[in-house]
């Protein structure tokens, strides 16, 4: 059982807490940027010639992601992976996400990965 307090703990003991307890801190936050990092790496939806996935919870279901596509005025091309990712049409100009979608990205790179035309051969 471990105290709850640190003033009866030898010094020797309070430094290794207090050094387990940075170390935990370091790791969590260059866990928190890595994945940052890895977001921002993809390429977001914006402008282009490129179909962009919007996505939304999972717990959204497919037609009430289409309708909220739709509802933002975005032109519908196909479902995603998920039933919660919706492919759209190019975008003319920027424009903000429907009503409760997470994020929205190009269909290059790796975010090809959420659209299920990427693969060839799968029956849709």
């Amino acid at each position: 059982m471990l105290p709850s307090d640190l003033s009866v703990l030898s010094p020797d003991e309070t430094h290794g807490r207090k050094g387990m307890i940075a170390a935990t801190a370091l790791v969590a936050m260059l866990t928190l940027l890595g994945a940052a990092a890895a977001l921002a790496s993809l390429p977001h939806g914006s402008a282009g010639d490129e179909p962009v996935a919007i996505v939304f919870p999972f717990w959204i279901g497919q037609a009430e992601a289409v309708a909220r596509s739709f509802a933002a005025g975005d032109r519908v091309l196909r479902t995603g992976r998920l039933a919660s990712i919706v492919v759209v049409a190019p975008r003319a100009e920027p424009a903000s996400l429907p009503r409760g979608a997470w994020l929205s990205l190009k269909l290059a790179g790796l975010a090809g990965c959420l659209d299920s035309a990427a693969v060839p051969g799968e029956v849709q």
